[in-house]
């Protein structure tokens, strides 16, 4: 799609065709809203809505064709990884236009389900040596609301072809494999809210977000005071004048800060409305963010393996993939802001230190080491510390509201699905560190 070379197992792979669809979506709603007579109108719509589709049509394509070459997914694998492990819950996420996602949504959660002679089969395939690659169908318990009774039913006794898998997310933590053993670990549900982002409008979506937060009276990190003003000036012009703006969006010269300049061009950007000075200004802070993250990456890999980046990169080639698009595509966000004393937050920094923690902890060994890619998923780890954050919600705001740290470690660490986790708050509301304790010498790290 537009001349990038896109792979199956691509990260963000459909990030940029969900933004196309959206932008065809909104061509093709104009078009029906325009009159017959407007026929120059009418010509440029169509042309706009033909370059759309036919990149569309051919992403789909060449999604198509790998999937036929070799998939990602075998049902040898998905047993190996999660199946032979009692009741392990995961998230699946099909490819954007396979049959199951059509059928279930591009995202289900729940259990895998084997019958007895298929676990016993499964369980000699896996130990001989010799393992075949099936695209076949996986069985599956969910209990995801969005889902029919009669889809639930259909994911239980039909099920999907393991083919059409595009991600699967896990907690990664320790499972007792219960097949042949004594005893069950049950991995308590959780519910993973999805939205999908077709027909909205960004900008107008985060702007009212944002609005509805400070009417609210939920407190906001300088970062979202920065996007709401810099939305502000793109879709309020006269928002200049107004108190909040001029106090949070300008600078003691009465200049716009450069925080929140840069949301103000990002918006243009995202809505398409952005000249080409403007862009270079644009491409002004994406280089200097881009220096300063490089420089974080280079500081944490040294902190947390003491390898310089050429050799963190030759090592580690899948783990520097990920942190190349997370340099590019991470947000400061706000990961607790309801019945909290100040806003719980991550930063590039935080999350660089708790990625690669996680990286060096939780990687899998063994002849499916290369399927690992969801445990340094941005959104596995971030889902972990959110429930994290959300269990021990209390204890941080006593703290805070002191104006110090949180701190959770050793004995007192929180249990959540087979593991103990360290967590530290800054008193400010920044997330410092999270990891399991897996041993007595990560207490001491």
């Amino acid at each position: 799609m537009y001349g990038i070379n896109h792979k199956i197992n691509d990260p963000g792979l459909y990030l940029l065709s969900d933004i196309v669809e959206e932008q065809l979506n909104v061509y093709v709603k104009a078009l029906a809203d325009t009159p017959a007579e407007d026929k120059e109108r009418i010509v440029q719509l169509e042309h706009a809505i033909s370059i759309y589709q036919g990149e569309l049509d051919k992403f789909k394509q060449e999604i198509e064709d790998q999937k036929k070459e070799r998939f990602q997914f075998s049902v040898e694998e998905i047993y190996a990884m999660y199946g032979q492990y009692e009741r392990k819950f995961i998230s699946i996420e099909f490819h954007k236009y396979s049959e199951s996602a059509q059928k279930y949504g591009r995202n289900i959660s729940g259990i895998i389900l084997y019958g007895k002679a298929e676990r016993e089969a499964l369980e000699q395939v896996i130990q001989s040596g010799n393992v075949p690659r099936t695209n076949g169908l996986v069985k599956f318990e969910s209990t995801d609301e969005y889902l029919s009774k009669e889809q639930q039913e259909q994911l239980k006794n039909e099920g999907f072809v393991s083919g059409d898998i595009y991600e699967v997310l896990a907690t990664n933590l320790p499972a007792p494999k219960a097949f042949g053993q004594v005893g069950k670990k049950e991995i308590p549900n959780t519910i993973e809210i999805k939205m999908d982002p077709t027909g909205f409008d960004v900008n107008r979506s985060n702007h009212w977000l944002l609005g509805q937060k400070i009417k609210s009276g939920y407190p906001l990190t300088d970062d979202e005071w920065a996007k709401f003003c810099g939305l502000s000036f793109y879709l309020e012009p006269e928002s200049v004048n107004f108190d909040v703006i001029q106090n949070k969006g300008f600078s003691e010269d009465g200049k716009k800060t450069s925080l929140s300049r840069f949301f103000e061009l990002e918006a243009k950007l995202y809505a398409k409305d952005i000249s080409a000075e403007e862009m270079q200004e644009f491409n002004e802070f994406l280089k200097e963010r881009k220096a300063v993250r490089i420089e974080a990456i280079v500081k944490e890999i040294k902190r947390s393996t003491n390898k310089t980046l050429d050799k963190f990169k030759e090592e580690y080639p899948e783990i520097y993939k990920a942190l190349e698009i997370s340099r590019i595509e991470f947000d400061n966000e706000t990961l607790a802001y309801h019945n909290v004393v100040k806003p719980i937050y991550w930063d590039y920094e935080g999350f660089l230190h708790i990625y690669l923690r996680h990286c060096d902890e939780l990687a899998i060994e063994g002849h499916f080491e290369n399927k690992t890619k969801f445990q340094y998923s941005y959104k596995d780890i971030r889902r972990i510390l959110k429930i994290a954050i959300e269990n021990l919600l209390p204890q941080i705001n006593d703290r805070l509201s002191q104006g110090k740290d949180f701190r959770i470690y050793g004995d007192k660490s929180l249990y959540f699905n087979g593991n103990h986790y360290s967590l530290h708050v800054l008193e400010n509301g920044r997330i410092a560190a999270f990891h399991p304790l897996e041993n007595p010498q990560d207490e001491a790290k």
